[in-house]
């Protein structure tokens, strides 16, 4: 149990030196990273704890959904506004 404490530390060691490097290269990146770990927090602190019977069939393939639907939305744009000759 100690090893796996140990190790969560050091992955939110790494974390937080990655997330300085964006501050100090990139300070959007970094404002936009603290939003939404704050935002994250936020949701996580509202939600209740789920059982795996209560979750729907329809929840887990969710992202890929929303993320093929806007990769779709997204090529439709592009090709509707793109240049035309």
């Amino acid at each position: 149990m100690a090893l796996l404490s140990f190790a969560g530390f050091l992955c939110f060691l790494g974390l937080l030196v990655l997330w300085g490097i964006a501050w100090w290269k990139r300070p959007q990146l970094g404002y936009g990273i603290l939003i939404g770990v704050i935002a994250g927090c936020v949701v996580t602190a509202m939600l209740r704890p789920v059982t795996m019977h209560e979750i729907p069939i329809w929840l887990p393939p969710l992202p890929f959904a929303v993320v093929a639907i806007s990769l779709f939305s997204f090529g439709f744009l592009a090709w509707y506004w793109g240049k035309r000759p």
